[in-house]
């Protein structure tokens, strides 16, 4: 191996092992919880060096209710979420999964739907991960949670 190749091998695990780092730590965010009268926030705020930005991300005490999300269009079919809020925590979550009678986007959705519920219902937010091989499916599940959750 040639010095040059070796050169760049370094500087490219340096630069895998920053972005890893960099991931890990949250881009040095800084983890918050306020508690104000009823509601109670807990999030992340990060500020951008480059920008001057402030992004503050988190969960929320939810109104209670049962709210359900815009129907949301994909590749494959479409995706409509309603959750139930009780104690201003999410308690419930249904989702109607329409695969357009295709069978291959049927199986996705029937093993894909099962999932988001439990990850939302484990995390109390809608800030959950897509699921691996179901990305348009759990894309508009997500979309759709979200814009339930911003009416409760």
């Amino acid at each position: 191996m040639s010095i040059r190749a070796k050169v760049a091998a370094v500087i490219a695990s340096a630069g895998v092992l920053g972005a890893g780092w960099a991931v890990g730590t949250a881009n040095g965010a800084t983890v918050t919880t306020t508690t104000t009268g009823s509601t109670a926030t807990t999030g992340t705020t990060a500020t951008s060096t480059s920008t001057g930005k402030t992004t503050t991300t988190g969960s929320t005490s939810y109104k209670d209710g049962t709210y359900t999300g815009t129907t949301v269009q994909h590749r494959y079919g479409a995706v409509t979420v309603t959750v139930t809020i009780s104690g201003g925590k999410i308690t419930n979550v249904t989702a109607q999964a329409d695969s357009a009678g295709d069978r291959r986007s049927a199986s996705i959705n029937s093993q894909a739907v099962p999932i988001m519920k439990s990850e939302v219902l484990a995390a109390g937010s809608g800030n959950v991960q897509t699921v691996s091989g179901a990305t348009y499916t759990t894309t508009a599940y997500i979309t759709s949670l979200q814009s339930a959750l911003a009416k409760a």
